[in-house]
C-alpha cells in the first residue's frame, strides 16, 4: 500500500498504537482486535482517554490527518492478517457516516488488495420486539464488495471469495 501512514508499535497480541499528528494536537490512537468466533476478529480502533486509557471510537478529533489514520488502520489490519493465518476481520463505524467513510477508503485502497477479498453486508435492521436495548439485530446478506452499495459491515480476509 503506498500511502501516507503513521509509524506504530504492537503493544500486545492484539492491540497497536500510533499518534495522529494534526492541526488540533497529538492524540495517541489504538486500533484492537476482539475475538468474535471461530477464526473472526472485530477491529476496532479510536482515540485514548489519557485518564482512563479507555478507547473511544466516537471522538472527532478533526486534525486534518482522516486518510493517514485510515491508512495506518489497514496497514495494521493487514499485518494481523498475515500474522493470523486463516482467520477474518470485521468491521463497521460507531456511526453510519463513518462506515460510509470506511467503505470510501477501501474504494480508494481496493486495487492494491489483490491477495484480500472483501465482502460487504447489505442489510436492514431488525426492529422487531424481540430486539434487545439499542443491539443492531441485522437481517442481510453478505456480497462481494462493490463501489455505490451502501454496506452496513465489511468482511476482509486472506484469499478469493467464494461465490
Amino acid at each position: 500500500m503506498n500511502l501516507e501512514r503513521y509509524e506504530y508499535d504492537q503493544l500486545d497480541e492484539s492491540t497497536y498504537r500510533f499518534y495522529s499528528v494534526g492541526r488540533n494536537g497529538t492524540f495517541e490512537m489504538r486500533v484492537q482486535f476482539a475475538e468474535m468466533g471461530y477464526r473472526s476478529y472485530n477491529l476496532g480502533f479510536g482515540v485514548v482517554d489519557p485518564e482512563s486509557d479507555w478507547l473511544d471510537d466516537l471522538v472527532e478529533l478533526r486534525n486534518g490527518d482522516t486518510q493517514t489514520i485510515l491508512a495506518t488502520v489497514t496497514r495494521i489490519a493487514l499485518d494481523f492478517l498475515a500474522s493470523h493465518e486463516g482467520v477474518s476481520l470485521y468491521a463497521s463505524g460507531s456511526t453510519p457516516s463513518r462506515t460510509r467513510m470506511y467503505q470510501m477508503g477501501l474504494n480508494r485502497v481496493l486495487p492494491q488488495l489483490t491477495d484480500y477479498s472483501i465482502a460487504g453486508l447489505i442489510a436492514k435492521r431488525d426492529l422487531s420486539p424481540d430486539t434487545l436495548g439499542n443491539y443492531q439485530n441485522w437481517k442481510g446478506e453478505w456480497q462481494e464488495f462493490r463501489g455505490g452499495v451502501p454496506y452496513k459491515a465489511f468482511l476482509i480476509f486472506k484469499g478469493k471469495l467464494l461465490t
